[in-house]
């Protein structure tokens, strides 16, 4: 499934210096596709794709829910413009 996470930042430098050293090394249940920061980086928004959305939620909680509130929910993707291609289910599927 794809996943929504926005990202309401109280320390954009720790935030985003996070973001950039965690993304490399992804649990193998999570796939990041897309990341739009907003210009003064204090929101973002992100999508994702997991088995659920509390595999992105927890994540996000622990790595960096001491530097921003994290928002997430499960794309309603039959209504959904410019999807991201999924990758992990062909790769389950193989």
């Amino acid at each position: 499934m794809l996943v929504i996470a926005h990202h309401f930042i109280q320390n954009p430098e720790e935030f985003w210096k996070l973001a950039q050293q965690t993304t490399p090394s992804l649990p193998q249940n999570l796939k990041l596709h897309s990341v739009f920061p907003s210009e003064d980086l204090k929101t973002g928004t992100c999508v994702w794709e997991s088995k659920s959305v509390g595999e992105v939620q927890e994540f996000l909680d622990k790595t960096l829910g001491h530097v921003s509130k994290n928002v997430c929910y499960e794309v309603k993707e039959e209504m959904a413009i410019g999807l991201p291609q999924k990758t992990m289910e062909k790769a389950v599927s193989e």
